[in-house]
């Protein structure tokens, strides 16, 4: 038996979890080259993690109290965290020939758990809706779209 959307979203927002806490614990020290430029504080690195990993537990944790209405949104989500898994993870991991942080659990865990996601949704047969679709859009540009605001936030509080 499948699971439904919301407890596909408990299973994204624990991957989503190991693969922050990865980030967090190794990403701040990892020498990235001079031409990647990572000037970013650990804190506000670990700051901006933890407020993303926030927003996907409080996002499941609505679906599974019965908000449906957030299914779109964090079918965004699961979008842009697949994406993430594969640029910049996979490709760093590539490009500079050593593992880079983040990409095992991105690969084993979030995009395997982003792909049950939109399954237990596109079950509900609501993944074509042009609402639906506008929705998740803007879920995964909100979450992209965090990112870089939640790193100067967290550098301005130190």
């Amino acid at each position: 038996m499948s699971p439904g959307p919301a407890e596909a979203a408990l299973l994204l927002a624990l991957a989503a979890t190991a693969h922050n806490v990865e980030e967090m614990i190794w990403l701040p020290g990892f020498a990235h080259p001079p031409a990647l430029r990572w000037d970013v504080p650990p804190r506000a690195f670990r700051f901006a993690a933890t407020v993303i990993t926030l927003a996907f537990w409080a996002a499941a944790l609505a679906l599974a109290c019965g908000v449906s209405a957030l299914e779109p949104v964090v079918a965004g989500f699961a979008l842009a965290v697949i994406v993430n898994a594969f640029l910049p993870h996979l490709a760093l991991t590539l490009i500079l020939r050593r593992y880079h942080p983040g990409t095992a659990s991105g690969l084993l865990l979030v995009v395997p758990a982003a792909l049950l996601y939109l399954a237990a949704v596109d079950a509900t047969r609501r993944i074509g809706d042009p609402a639906f679709l506008a929705w998740a859009a803007a879920g995964a540009a909100g979450l992209a779209a965090a990112v870089p605001l939640l790193l100067a936030l967290g550098r301005r509080l130190g």
